[in-house]
């Protein structure tokens, strides 16, 4: 160890690099978990860094930036609902990516569309940057972020080509998780897709990749048709006699988990079903149900990511991926 770092003193990032002969601007992007530094490098800065008992000023750094060390998750109202898992799950990703660049995230809660709560945190400057979790069709969010030239990340796809997104590939895993459950059909039959809201634009993906399922694969005797109210969903599953139900989301399927039973329908027996968003509740369900899975966690870890980046002048990808995988269960089958 130099000389000039002695244990009794208060260490600065100018220490840490010195002590490693690294540049300050490396040291930073190493401590913060931003910016391509290799991981030999990141872990040594962090050994320094904790031998050294090296604390980052953030006061200082948010003063000398004009930063408020916050970021906003805009989220819709129905996302308090216990059962709306996906942004629960996507708020835990957000808030532990940002803890380790020393963000705090504010949650900025939304009615439909009114965009008067989000107004008053990008005009005050309460956050340095938003990440929305739900994007609408005409999104009044999007034309306000970028009328105030404020950064944001859209968790989703859809909102234009110059706007950095983080998405699951949602309409080709949707088609791909399509077929693998129609397939469950062996001699054909009519299938039934249940869509929530087409002014969310995920369901708008999630239609999508229904679509080019079962237009774009080479199924005999199959017959679809789509029900884009949930609200008639009770109708139309008493009009016909379905063999397959593929649902939009885990709310939508609850929906018609219920409405099945109190038509007397039995999952998995007189009807296959599934849904293109998973849920815990689905894995203890009776029958279990088969879902999509996708990582919602990383999905808020990323974006947050892609917030830190922009703020701090570090190249990122306008489009970014997590994965998903097929989880299938008792109510298709297997």
């Amino acid at each position: 160890m130099s000389n000039r770092l002695r244990k009794d003193k208060t260490y600065t990032m100018d220490d840490l690099a010195a002590e490693l002969g690294l540049s300050k601007s490396t040291v930073s992007r190493a401590l913060s978990g931003s910016g391509r530094i290799g991981a030999d490098t990141v872990a040594r800065v962090k050994e320094c860094a904790e031998r050294l008992g090296f604390r980052p000023n953030l006061t200082a750094k948010a003063l000398a930036g004009q930063r408020t060390l916050n970021l906003a998750a805009v989220m819709p109202q129905e996302a308090t609902a216990s059962m709306m898992m996906f942004y629960h799950e996507c708020l835990s990703g957000m808030v532990v990516r940002g803890a380790r660049s020393g963000y705090n995230i504010l949650v900025c809660m939304q009615d439909d569309n009114d965009t008067v709560p989000l107004e008053d945190v990008v005009r005050n400057r309460k956050v340095d940057a938003v990440i929305l979790t739900q994007l609408k069709h005409d999104d009044k969010n999007v034309a306000l972020l970028k009328k105030e030239n404020f950064p944001f990340v859209v968790i989703g796809s859809g909102a234009g080509e110059n706007i950095a997104h983080v998405d699951s590939k949602m309409i080709e895993s949707c088609a791909a998780f399509a077929v693998q459950c129609v397939s469950k059909l062996e001699t054909g039959g009519n299938v039934l897709f249940v869509c929530g809201s087409l002014n969310v634009e995920a369901n708008n993906n999630r239609l999508s990749g229904f679509l080019s399922a079962m237009e774009n694969s080479h199924f005999e005797g199959i017959q679809y048709a789509i029900c884009t109210d949930v609200a008639d969903v009770e109708n139309d599953l008493s009009v016909k006699d379905w063999n397959l139900i593929l649902c939009s989301d885990d709310v939508v399927c609850l929906r018609v988990m219920e409405a099945l039973k109190r038509l007397e329908v039995q999952i998995g027996k007189d009807v296959l079903l599934a849904s293109f968003h998973d849920s815990i509740l689905f894995e203890t369900s009776m029958p279990p149900v088969s879902a999509l899975r996708v990582d919602a966690f990383t999905l808020g870890e990323k974006s947050t990511d892609v917030a830190l980046k922009m703020l701090d002048g570090i190249q990122y990808e306008k489009m970014n991926y997590v994965d998903c995988s097929f989880e299938m269960r008792s109510s298709t089958g297997k």
